[in-house]
């Protein structure tokens, strides 16, 4: 039972994930429409704040064993 509980949820996040996907699709679409920006402006930016993200991030061993 707890193994179909674990499948619906899995498939449960997939779903949103492919909607969330959808909605920045077309609003990408819809900037790159109205001339606010271009598709590969929208992909630096997205690159530029992963970079960021990541730079704030700790790896788990540099945690576990700082002096």
């Amino acid at each position: 039972m707890k193994r179909t509980i674990k499948k619906n949820l899995t498939k449960e996040i997939a779903e949103e994930l492919d909607i969330f996907d959808d909605m920045l699709s077309a609003l990408v679409e819809l900037l790159e429409e109205k001339g606010v920006m271009t598709h590969e402006e929208w992909e630096n930016r997205i690159a530029k704040k992963l970079k960021r993200t990541k730079e704030k991030l700790r790896r788990y061993r540099d945690i576990q064993f700082r002096e």
